[in-house]
């Protein structure tokens, strides 16, 4: 197929356009800006230790540190929100890029279409902006996938170590991982049965697993320095145990969380969200395959093998009553494939009725033309969500996510920092709770003389703040201090009180 190189470079550039520009309009997640900060201590320290109550593996902060070197980051003040975000993009583009790894399995066609729909993709567009593990997750799935099946295929011991080694990464980036293992060794076993399979390549299996493993223990023992960190990380199950079903969290959604997400969702009056054409082509590979109605170019095992754990992943999020958006990202990428499955199976599908090869080409044709426009109306959806409706919580990828009104208390800090004669040595005081703070500690980063309280009385009252940022509800004199109020998330308000001296040197240089 000489215009296939053609036909990818294009989806690569669909894929940029839709995950490059822009990166830093959307105010940072309160996830994104604590993931940042965990980051910065690492980069600033050289330290960093596995924390078994939250923020997931080791892998997002460690790669983040060749993009800080390269662009000339070295503390955590010097970072911006591109600093963090190329990192999903990169390996958002890095997915798209490595789809025809799969293509000895499931033919350039499927591999064309499965690319393409990762590029357009709202969730995978959405996410490969975003500073949380999920992409990296995503992305060493697919290698473990495609590289599993290269080394069943041609007995490769070199495939077997990148097989265990994107294995290894998979748990070293977010604990979820042990999801996708049970789903891919429950499609392995489902897979084996149905072809009647006795025999096993143990010595691969073996040296993937061992791969693997040393990966993993490399990356939460912090490469050997805090030999605690790979006993912490089988620990920290007791409490993702839990919190998956549904015990101290906010976060329980219904069974049909995610099947919603993937057919029609729509949040009040705002507009529809759908990965419906992948979802729907996906359900047509699914029955392609169970009728064996399958180009000759795709190998039925794996065609079968994709359709297992994808069911298997998607039934087990369902199940679970946990849930958040960016976690659909796993079992999506196995609907993508099954849809890239789909599109090839729907070419495919007159060869058998129509002997004259122009109709075959005409009718392949009307096909494609059918799919333009599901296909067009799925980018600018993906347009929407990853640009107009990026902080909207409309947006169904949206998740307890920062106001943009945000951004204008941030600009607000920083204008009366400029009229005042301490500069960036302006007294801070934040106090609220944590969650009623972040991002606000990424975006005041660069503050030496700030502190947070969560409790009024603990403030020390010797010296009188330049500003104090508190919930709504917090009382001060108001002949010291001037009080505005900004949004921090659709339920939740932040109040700035400044020194009433600097407001009226601020609004001096307004007049």
């Amino acid at each position: 197929m000489k215009w296939m190189p053609i036909a990818f470079l294009l989806i690569l550039a669909v894929g940029l356009s839709l995950r490059v520009p822009q990166l830093a309009d959307r105010p940072l997640h309160h996830d994104e800006a604590n993931q940042a900060y965990r980051f910065g201590l690492l980069l600033e320290n050289g330290v960093y230790e596995y924390d078994a109550d939250d923020h997931h593996g080791p892998s997002l902060y460690y790669l983040t540190l060749p993009i800080a070197k390269l662009t000339g980051v070295t503390s955590f003040a010097d970072s911006t929100e591109i600093t963090y975000r190329t990192l999903p993009v990169f390996f958002g583009m890095l997915l798209i890029c490595c789809i025809p790894l799969l293509r000895c399995g499931i033919g350039p066609v499927a591999v064309l279409a499965a690319a393409l729909f990762t590029a357009i993709s709202p969730a995978m567009a959405y996410y490969s902006r975003f500073y949380i593990q999920e992409m990296l997750l995503v992305f060493f799935t697919l290698i473990t996938i495609a590289a599993g099946w290269r080394s069943i295929k041609s007995g490769s011991r070199r495939w077997a170590i990148v097989c265990g080694i994107s294995a290894g990464l998979m748990f070293a980036t977010k604990e979820t991982a042990v999801l996708s293992f049970a789903a891919l060794v429950g499609a392995s076993l489902l897979c084996a049965l149905m072809a009647h399979v006795t025999h096993f390549p143990l010595k691969n299996i073996a040296l993937a697993l061992l791969c693997a493993a040393l990966v993993s223990f490399l990356f939460f023992s912090s490469f050997l320095t805090n030999l605690d960190g790979p006993f912490e990380s089988i620990l920290a199950f007791k409490g993702y145990i839990a919190r998956g079903a549904g015990v101290d969290t906010e976060h329980i959604q219904p069974w049909n969380y995610y099947l919603r997400m993937l057919t029609v969702y729509r949040f009040g009056d705002g507009p529809r969200w759908s990965e419906g054409l992948i979802f729907g082509l996906g359900l047509l590979g699914c029955f392609s395959i169970l009728l064996k109605k399958l180009p000759q170019r795709i190998d039925q095992g794996l065609a079968r093998y994709i359709m297992f754990y994808t069911l298997l992943l998607t039934a087990a999020y369902s199940l679970l009553s946990y849930k958040t958006p960016w976690c659909m990202l796993s079992f999506l990428l196995g609907w993508i494939l099954l849809a890239g499955i789909g599109v090839a199976s729907m070419l495919n599908c007159c060869n058998n009725k129509i002997t004259i090869r122009s109709a075959v080409y005409f009718v392949r044709i009307l096909i494609l033309l059918a799919l333009s426009y599901p296909v067009y109306a799925t980018y600018r959806l993906a347009q929407h969500t990853v640009f107009r409706y990026a902080a909207d919580y409309h947006n169904p990828y949206v998740y307890a996510h920062t106001s943009p009104d945000f951004k204008n208390l941030v600009k607000r800090i920083d204008n009366l920092v400029a009229v005042s004669p301490k500069g960036n040595n302006v007294y801070i005081q934040v106090i609220a709770k944590p969650d009623s703070t972040w991002p606000l500690p990424f975006y005041l980063r660069k503050f030496p003389n700030i502190g947070y309280w969560t409790d009024a009385q603990e403030v020390p009252g010797e010296i009188k703040p330049d500003l104090i940022i508190t919930p709504p509800d917090f009382e001060t004199d108001p002949e010291d201090f001037l009080t505005e109020y900004y949004g921090l998330r659709p339920d939740t308000l932040l109040a700035i009180h400044i020194d009433s001296n600097l407001w009226k040197a601020f609004i001096k240089t307004r007049r």
